[in-house]
């Protein structure tokens, strides 16, 4: 029963280290204190990006996102760990006031989906994995049909 008790205490131990980690960075842009949760050797996936970047570089894109909309947050709708990792679904929404990515202001609040895979090692976190409905966010910011490219090195100059 103990090893049972201690493995649910591993797991929720790793699921609030995420929600940390989502808090810290998304939705406050503390990033100094959010780099104390991570490994030396953390790497972050986003599919919107197709690289992938250490943590100051990941960093940067989500200030960059952060900066571009107004009133941005990011809602955990579901997170699951097993072993050492962490899956969450998550909700991403804001009023983009700056151009962001190739897409232009608007007046509308834009929400879309997130699926993120996260591994966790010795505490912290090793590495992230995200995949965006990148198909929801051009319809919603009339994107549809137009190409699709950030530049990387724009966004972290």
């Amino acid at each position: 029963m103990s090893g049972q008790t201690d493995n649910n205490n591993v797991l929720e131990h790793n699921k609030q280290l995420v929600s940390q980690f989502i808090e810290l960075t998304w939705n406050q842009g503390r990033f100094n204190l959010a780099k104390n949760l991570v490994c030396r050797d953390f790497k972050y996936h986003a599919s919107m990006v197709n690289l992938t970047l250490e943590y100051d570089q990941a960093a940067a894109i989500i200030a960059n996102v952060r900066d571009a909309m107004q009133d941005f947050e990011v809602s955990v709708e579901e997170i699951v760990a097993e072993g050492d990792k962490v899956v969450t679904q998550s909700s991403f929404c804001g009023t983009l006031t700056k151009p962001m990515f190739g897409f232009q202001p608007g007046p509308n609040l834009v929400t879309f989906s997130a699926v993120s895979f996260w591994q966790i090692r010795k505490g912290h976190v090793r590495s992230l994995s995200t995949l965006l409905d990148t198909a929801e966010m051009m319809r919603q910011m009339e994107h549809e049909g137009n190409d699709f490219k950030i530049d990387v090195a724009a966004v972290m100059a």
